[in-house]
């Protein structure tokens, strides 16, 4: 098994991360200073407003404006609702009678603080999910971005070696995951595979296991995809080695009439692919797939070349020599020097 090793930001937005691996403390300071700095200059400028003797409603149009901040500039929703309710104690305690106590002396306000903290939670949810869809179009616009790039990388390739290790590196860049991919030599028979590993988080090891090569040859030989989440016909117990057992996704490599190879992506802690996703990996393999196919034909035709140039020789030699020589092989080997010393002894 040949390995390649690949080191990712695990920030980047576009690799996914499971939640095990965010350091928790960093999570909760980050976000808890972004909040706690969008309160405090929410505050500072409600003071200006309040001795500027404007009414309390601009004021509390401001903490609302606190909460779509926070929920802009901070990651998920949760402290997005932190900060609506801690609106609404700011307000209290610095803005409404008695001052700098959380005493309501009037019931009015009660309500008041119901509906601030009702609409600042609806205003910073509606900001949350925009947010996450236009980090989700960036995403996507990034990896048909990289996809574009890997059919270029395919076109400049000069061997199938270059094929290949474009292929895995493309995709641990686009899917920020493992890679594995194996290919068929010319008696089909499926070669050592090429393992691109990401972040070096173990996953590589799934790819050693003897069931997960069973799994690689089953997809290999039926053509179709196999592994975790996808869904098959087949028999109680196929299921049971090739689905709910894996722990990776495999996509065949499939050319014009035969199927050239496999790809494999390692699915972290049995994590399911998008549909995305694997609409990526079928592309990717497509792509590869004509790319290994203009390589063969390449190699056929040069072979081809060779082995015609090899007989137009050996028509010149038997023409010179006046000889019989079917191949230059046997031309070369006549006139070596260990043939030679053989006859002299």
């Amino acid at each position: 098994m040949i390995e390649r090793n690949f080191y990712k930001d695990k920030k980047s937005k576009l690799y996914h991360q499971n939640e095990e691996e965010i350091h928790l403390k960093s999570y909760l300071f980050g976000n808890g200073i972004r909040m706690l700095a969008v309160l405090a200059g929410i505050t500072c400028l409600a003071v200006f407003f309040e001795k500027s003797r404007m009414d309390n409603t601009s004021i509390v149009v401001l903490y609302v404006l606190a909460a779509i901040l926070t929920a802009r500039i901070t990651e998920g929703y949760a402290f997005a609702v932190i900060a609506s309710v801690l609106s609404m104690f700011i307000y209290n305690f610095f803005f409404i009678e008695p001052l700098y106590t959380f005493a309501v002396e009037q019931k009015m306000y009660t309500l008041s603080f119901v509906v601030m903290v009702g609409v600042s939670l609806i205003a910073a949810g509606i900001t949350s999910k925009l947010k996450k869809r236009v980090d989700s179009e960036k995403i996507q616009a990034k990896k048909m971005e990289m996809l574009y790039n890997t059919d270029g990388s395919f076109l400049k390739a000069r061997d199938r070696e270059e094929v290949i290790e474009n292929c895995g590196e493309n995709l641990v860049n686009i899917l920020g995951k493992t890679v594995l991919i194996t290919i068929a030599d010319e008696r089909r028979n499926l070669m050592e595979p090429h393992v691109y590993i990401c972040n070096s988080n173990g996953s590589e090891n799934l790819f050693k296991l003897v069931k997960e090569r069973e799994i690689i040859k089953e997809c290999f030989r039926t053509g179709k995809p196999k592994g975790i989440g996808v869904k098959s016909k087949a028999s109680e117990a196929e299921n049971k080695l090739l689905k709910y057992d894996s722990n990776a996704y495999y996509v065949p490599i499939k050319g014009n009439y035969l199927t050239l190879g496999v790809i494999g992506v390692a699915c972290y802690k049995r994590e399911i692919l998008s549909d995305d996703e694997k609409k990526i990996i079928r592309i990717v393999a497509e792509q590869t797939a004509i790319a290994l196919e203009r390589e063969n034909i390449y190699a056929r035709r040069h072979r081809a070349i060779i082995e015609g140039e090899g007989e137009k020789l050996v028509k010149k030699i038997n023409r010179i020599t006046g000889s019989d020589y079917v191949t230059l092989d046997d031309f070369l080997y006549d006139n070596s020097t260990v043939n030679k010393v053989n006859e002299e002894n």
